[in-house]
C-alpha cells in the first residue's frame, strides 16, 4: 500500500516536471499544423506559439521549429517585397541555441540569397540580386546540400524550391517549371507553383486546401489572359482586394492594383496605389512612369512633367519613356522648345513609331519641314499595319505647308483611308464590346473609348477628303476635286466648309498657287 502511494506522487512529481504542459501540447500541433498550411497568416500564428510555449524546459525542444518559421515568416515577406529585416534578424538571435549538428547560419544564409518579388521591386534593388548571382552549379550543390541537411523536410524543401527563383531572377527564365512531388505539404506546393512562374492548377490546390491563403491569390492574379472576361475582372479585382487588406503595405500589392485600375481605364484611381507604391518603394521605376502616364491622360500636365524629371534625374532604366512623355505633356501645354529637346532625346534613345510621330508633330509647329518630314516618313515606314493615322495626316500637312498640290493630295487620300479602317476597325471592337463577357465598368469604359474613337476618326477622315479635294483644286483638277468632295456627307462637321470651297472653285481650278492653312 505504502509503494502505491509513493508511486503516485512520484508520478505526480514527473507530470509537474514535464517539458510541455498537457495544455500546450494541443497547440503545438496545430502550429504544426499551419506551418504545413503555408500561408503567411498561418507562418505567423505558428511562430506566435512557439514563442510562447518556447519557455523554460520547453524551448530547447522548440528552438529549431521556431528557427524555421522565423525564416519562413522572413521569406514570404521577400516575396511579397516587404521587409523581412526583423524576421531573418529573430532567426539570426537563435542561432547560438541550435544543436551544434543543425546548420542555422547555413540555412539562414541560403534565405538571405533569395530574392525578393519582381513586381514589388524596383529595378535598381533587382539589379544587385542579379550581380551576385550564384554560379549555377553553386545553386545544384546547394540543392543537394540541403536535401540530405538536418531539420524539417517542409523547410528544406521550400528553401530548395526558393533556389529556382534565384536562377530564374537573373535569367528571367519561364520554360521550365518544376513538378509539384507527391505529399508535398501546401506550404511547398505554394512555392513550387509561384515560382521560377505561376503554375495557375498548383495555385488552385494551395487556394482550394488553405483558403486563407490570400498572398496565393495575389498569384494567380498575375496569370496572364488573353481575354478580359468579367469573370477574370471581378475575381481578380477580389484578389488584388483581399491581399490588399491583409498586406496593405506590399508594393506589389499596391502596383497591381495601380495597373488593374489603368487597364480599366480609371487613371484617378490608379494614381492613388502607384502613389502609395512609391510612398513604400521611392525607387519604383514602374510605378512612377505609369503615374507620370496617368497623370497626362487625366490632364494634369506640370505633375506629369514634374514626374517625368524625377525620373530622367534618377537615371531609371525608363529614363527613354520618360523623356517621350514629358515631350508630350509639354507638347500639350504647347511648350515647343522644351516639348523638342526631349522628344530629340528620346529619339537618340530609342528609335520607335510613337517617338518619330511626337517629334515630327513638333517639328512641323515649329516650322522644321524637313525635320518633320524625316521622322514622318521613318514612322510610316516602321508602321506596315497602316494604324498610325496620325503620322499619315501630318505627313500630309507638311506637305500642304510646302505647296506641292499633287503630292499632297495623295498623301491625304491615303491619310483618309487610314482613318476609315480605323473608324471601321472600333465599330466592329465596339459591337464585339457591348455581348462581350467582361466587367460592365470595363465595358462601359471600352464603350465610351470605342465611340469617341469612332467619331474622331470619321471626322478625320472626312477632313482628309476635304484636304484631298482643296489640294486637288489648287492643283487645277477641279474633278478630281469635286470627286472628293462628293465623299463628306451632308450630316460631316465639315460640310459647310465643303460647301464654300465647291462654290469657290466653280468650273475652274481655286487660286493655285496661293498659300493657304489646310481644311480642317
Amino acid at each position: 500500500m505504502r509503494r502505491a502511494c509513493l508511486a503516485v506522487v512520484l508520478l505526480s512529481v514527473a507530470c509537474a516536471s514535464a517539458p510541455i504542459r498537457k495544455a500546450d501540447q494541443a497547440s503545438l500541433v496545430t502550429a504544426d499544423g499551419r506551418v504545413q498550411e503555408g500561408c503567411y497568416t498561418c507562418l505567423v500564428e505558428a511562430r506566435d506559439t512557439y514563442l510562447r510555449v518556447a519557455v523554460g524546459k520547453a524551448r530547447p525542444l522548440l528552438i529549431t521549429k521556431l528557427f524555421e518559421v522565423q525564416v519562413l515568416v522572413g521569406l514570404r515577406e521577400w516575396e511579397l517585397a516587404l521587409d523581412p529585416a526583423e524576421s531573418f534578424k529573430a532567426a539570426e538571435a537563435l542561432i547560438p541555441e541550435l544543436l551544434a549538428t543543425y546548420p542555422g547560419a547555413r540555412y539562414l544564409a541560403i534565405a538571405r540569397m533569395i530574392p525578393p518579388d519582381f513586381i514589388g521591386t524596383p529595378r535598381a534593388e533587382r539589379d544587385q540580386w542579379s550581380r551576385r548571382n550564384p554560379p549555377e552549379a553553386q545553386v545544384v550543390a546547394t540543392k543537394i546540400e540541403l536535401a540530405a541537411g538536418a531539420g524539417s523536410s517542409p523547410f528544406r524543401a521550400y528553401l530548395i524550391a526558393s533556389l529556382d527563383c534565384l536562377q530564374t531572377f537573373a535569367n528571367r527564365r519561364f520554360d521550365e517549371v518544376p513538378s509539384v512531388p507527391a505529399g508535398a505539404s501546401t506550404l511547398v506546393k505554394y512555392r513550387i507553383g509561384t515560382c521560377p512562374a505561376v503554375q495557375p492548377m498548383v495555385i488552385e490546390q494551395v487556394m482550394a486546401e488553405v483558403p486563407a491563403f490570400v498572398e496565393a491569390e495575389l498569384m494567380r492574379a498575375r496569370v496572364p489572359q488573353l481575354r478580359i472576361t468579367r469573370a477574370y475582372t471581378t475575381e481578380l479585382r477580389a484578389a488584388l482586394t483581399a491581399t490588399f487588406e491583409r498586406f496593405p503595405r506590399s508594393p506589389a500589392v499596391t502596383y497591381g492594383l495601380g495597373a488593374l485600375n489603368q487597364i480599366q481605364g480609371d487613371c484617378k484611381a490608379a494614381l492613388i496605389h502607384y502613389e502609395d507604391t512609391i510612398a513604400i518603394k521611392p525607387l519604383h521605376e514602374e510605378a512612377a512612369m505609369q503615374r507620370v502616364i496617368c497623370l497626362g491622360h487625366i490632364g494634369q500636365f506640370v505633375p506629369a512633367i514634374e514626374g517625368a524629371t524625377r525620373i530622367i534625374e534618377r537615371r531609371y532604366h525608363n529614363i527613354a519613356d520618360a523623356y517621350y512623355w514629358r515631350a508630350w505633356s509639354q507638347y500639350q501645354r504647347r511648350d515647343l522648345p522644351a516639348a523638342r529637346t526631349d522628344i530629340d532625346l528620346a529619339r537618340s534613345m530609342s528609335f520607335n513609331v510613337r517617338v518619330l510621330i511626337l517629334g515630327g508633330m513638333i517639328k512641323y509647329d515649329q516650322g522644321f519641314l524637313d525635320l518633320a518630314e524625316t521622322d514622318l516618313t521613318d514612322a510610316i515606314k516602321l508602321d506596315p499595319g497602316n494604324e498610325q493615322c496620325i503620322a499619315r495626316w501630318y505627313y500630309g500637312l507638311v506637305g500642304f505647308s510646302r505647296e506641292r498640290w499633287a503630292d499632297t493630295a495623295d498623301r491625304f487620300a491615303n491619310a483618309s483611308a487610314c482613318y476609315r479602317a480605323a473608324a471601321n476597325r472600333s465599330r466592329k471592337d465596339l459591337e464585339a464590346m457591348k455581348t462581350a463577357d467582361v466587367d460592365e465598368v470595363f465595358r462601359a469604359s471600352q464603350i465610351a473609348g470605342f465611340e469617341a474613337a469612332i467619331k474622331e476618326d470619321t471626322d478625320q477622315e472626312e477632313a482628309s477628303y476635304l484636304n484631298t479635294a482643296n489640294c486637288h483644286a489648287r492643283a487645277g483638277d477641279v474633278d478630281k476635286a469635286r470627286e472628293w468632295l462628293a465623299k463628306i456627307p451632308p450630316s460631316s462637321i465639315h460640310a459647310l466648309i465643303a460647301a464654300e470651297l465647291r462654290k469657290q472653285i466653280g468650273g475652274a481650278p481655286q487660286g493655285a498657287g496661293r498659300r493657304r492653312a489646310p481644311w480642317v
